[in-house]
């Protein structure tokens, strides 16, 4: 007993002259020191549990808490993510990380962290032991250096035996490898020195699913965390190596696909868009997607064909119905159609607040549009030869969706205003409507002879001339 003893004396010296320390300012919230009146003791209680766990995990990592008694400057934020992201606005302690212990839930969470980045948000939960909560933390914190959640997640850390909060040898592989990466300086770390080809190589190594390639993995796991703190351009470039790695990764192509959106290469994003449609062409997500992404290029009928596509194939899902909606909502003579999918959405889930929400907007929308036609036309009859109350009278018709009057009244606005370009580019637009390609090219050269030129979304509708 005595040797054990000592055994044990001699390793928890080395852990603690040897390991890594890492400096972590603490903030807590209301809500964590209600629970806890206590929350200092609370808080230096559970890093030392923590501690304990990355000893025997043999980590080489030892957390100091340099201070806890402030209060978290985010609380105001809604949602974990948006409290994380607000710490950049704070960072003005020295120290390696910044942690929120946070006595608000969301869902299912316990917590907000990416990889080598310098804040964590942190749920405390008060109806579970402090033993149960200090696993936990000790399991976030571990995300830090890329390991992944445990998909377990309680069901592995409220565990009976002692070491069940401990983690797998690969994650702690994977610790003590990246145990010197400079979180003082955030995700740039990666950019300094060699630490960019040390996270890939240890990330590739750590523990993926089967089917997955370790190497494309790295790469989604290095760009969600250079996503994840607006570097998109970075971010773009990892996900693309992962697409490489393995180009029949639906994920990674998603994955890129926000990337590029956010990057405002929409062009680019289209692209990969299209061939996640290949690779999952009976996924309703990938049809949802490239839905939206043609929205975004202009491209809004393509676009309801692949909304449509996605609520074929999954009609219990409510939000391609919101999606395919808000679509309807913009387009052209199509209020009712969307009035339709936003009713089938709040039939599928009635407490669908975007459902009802859009709802609403497209029945005042119409209202709007009904009233708005009444009025111009009221004054197209005392004002008959006024080419401006013509043309505004032609809109309200088109947004109605008469496109057959809306073209008649357009026509006499440029009857009654030759020189004006205008009348034209809308009479394209409502002749590409109606399938006259033709006719929609004449109104464009019209235009064009009079100064005035198409905008880019009605060019990209344009077939070819022939």
């Amino acid at each position: 007993m005595a040797v054990l003893a000592f055994a044990a004396a001699v390793a928890g010296s080395w852990f603690y002259f040897q390991s890594k320390v890492i400096d972590v300012w603490v903030y807590t919230d209301y809500a964590f020191r209600f629970n806890h009146p206590k929350w200092p003791a609370t808080v230096e209680a559970r890093f030392r549990e923590v501690n304990r766990i990355y000893q025997r995990s043999r980590t080489g990592i030892r957390w100091k808490v340099l201070s806890s008694a402030e209060i978290d400057p985010t609380s105001d934020a809604p949602g974990i993510d948006s409290r994380r992201a607000t710490m950049t606005l704070h960072m003005d302690r020295k120290t390696d990380i910044f942690v929120i212990l946070t006595g608000v839930q969301e869902g299912t969470r316990t917590g907000s962290v990416s990889p080598f980045t310098r804040a964590a948000v942190i749920e405390d939960f008060p109806g579970k032991s402090e033993l149960l909560n200090a696993r936990m933390m000790a399991h976030e914190l571990a995300i830090l250096f890329g390991a992944p959640r445990d998909p377990a997640g309680f069901g592995k850390l409220i565990g009976e035996k002692p070491e069940s909060g401990d983690f797998s040898d690969r994650t702690a592989e994977l610790i003590r490898r990246m145990r010197d990466y400079p979180f003082a300086l955030g995700i740039d770390g990666l950019s300094k020195g060699s630490w960019a080809k040390k996270a890939l190589a240890a990330l590739a190594e750590d523990d993926t699913a089967p089917h997955d390639n370790p190497t494309a993995h790295a790469h989604t796991v290095m760009g969600t965390a250079l996503l994840n703190e607006r570097k998109s351009d970075l971010a773009a470039a990892q996900f693309l190596l992962a697409v490489k790695a393995d180009p029949q990764n639906k994920i990674a192509r998603l994955d890129l696909v926000e990337a590029y959106t956010r990057n405002a290469q929409d062009g680019l994003a289209l692209a990969q868009g299209r061939e996640v449609v290949k690779l999952a062409p009976g996924d309703a997500l990938s049809h949802r997607v490239l839905g939206a992404l043609l929205a975004r290029n202009h491209q809004p009928d393509a676009a309801v064909q692949e909304m449509q596509t996605a609520v074929r194939l999954d009609p219990g899902d409510a939000d391609n119905q919101v999606l395919l909606g808000l679509q309807l909502t913009g387009m052209i003579g199509h209020f009712d159609d969307a009035i339709a999918a936003f009713d089938e959405a709040l039939r599928i889930d009635p407490k669908s607040v975007r459902a009802r929400a859009g709802l609403e907007r497209t029945q005042a929308l119409k209202q709007r549009v009904a009233f708005e036609v009444a009025k111009q036309r009221g004054l197209v009859q005392n004002n008959p030869n006024d080419p401006d109350a013509n043309y505004r009278l032609a809109k309200a018709e088109a947004a109605a969706g008469d496109l057959k009057a809306a073209i008649r009244d357009f026509q006499k606005s440029a009857v009654l205003r030759p020189d004006n370009g205008s009348p034209h580019l809308e009479l394209a637009e409502l002749y590409l409507l109606t399938g006259n390609a033709d006719t929609a090219w004449a109104e464009v050269r019209k235009a064009r002879a009079l100064g005035s030129e198409p905008p880019p979304a009605l060019m990209s509708q344009m077939p070819a001339q022939k």
